[in-house]
């Protein structure tokens, strides 16, 4: 019986540093983009979760891989988790000290080119540490329209951002393929907002910008019915004419 119990004990997830190496983990991403002369993260609440999701399950399991039990690779684990957004990158390690952990890190060009990709915006970090050793996940996104909230009202969705891509000309929402008109554009702040009826909330959707050659670049992929968002601080100052009813 003793050599299950010390299997439990070890296997037993404690919270009392998970904090610090996470804040160790943000540190490190940016200190490491500054030294190359590139801007640092913000942290995207719904990465940390699906991150520390990750982190639980690969302790769970005992291993160290990118892709979990049913496939899914990080970009799939992301939206099941309710993101939308669509492109992002992940780390994975695992020891007894974060120290050694970024070394390694920073000695594998795969991994240092991940941490170091300039279209980044956003992180999710997330430790879990079992008693002397930790796993840690760290997630990457560009979010070139931000804050984005998707919202439930009377009668369907409102979806309101902020283009925050340079060069952006104007938001695109397609529906299916069919495109949807905004509900509120201004140009100036870059804010806008779209309203998708209920009856179009199990199609698939594809929002974006519109470049300034023409083009239309893609940045966020959903179902209505399935996307979740959450309020950022930004948000509060995103208004449109229908915002009231979805409150």
């Amino acid at each position: 019986m003793l050599p299950i119990l010390l299997l439990a004990l070890l296997l037993a997830p404690t919270a009392h540093a998970e904090d610090a190496d996470r804040a160790g983990v943000l540190a490190w991403v940016n200190s490491l983009r500054t030294q190359r002369g590139l801007p640092q993260l913000g942290v995207d609440p719904l990465l940390e979760e699906a991150a520390a999701a990750y982190a639980a399950d690969l302790g769970r399991r005992g291993v160290l891989s990118h892709v979990d039990e049913r496939g899914r690779r990080a970009l799939e684990r992301v939206h099941a988790a309710g993101g939308t957004t669509v492109l992002v990158g992940e780390i994975l390690g695992s020891g007894a000290a974060l120290r050694s952990v970024t070394a390694a890190w920073e000695a594998s060009t795969d991994h240092r080119e991940i941490v170091l990709n300039p279209l980044w915006t956003h992180c999710g970090p997330a430790a879990l540490r079992y008693g002397t050793t930790a796993v840690w996940v760290v997630l990457f996104t560009s979010h070139r329209i931000w804050p984005l909230e998707i919202l439930h009202c009377a009668g369907g969705y409102l979806i309101r951002g902020r283009l925050a891509a340079e060069g952006a000309e104007e938001p695109v929402l397609l529906s299916g393929i069919e495109p949807v008109d905004p509900l509120h554009w201004d140009p100036s702040s870059g804010q806008f907002s779209f309203f998708i009826p209920t009856d179009r909330e199990r199609i698939y959707h594809r929002l974006g910008y519109r470049s300034p050659e023409g083009g239309v670049i893609v940045t966020n992929t959903f179902y209505p019915i399935a996307a979740l968002t959450y309020s950022s601080p930004e948000s509060d100052a995103l208004t449109s004419d229908r915002e009231e009813g979805c409150r």
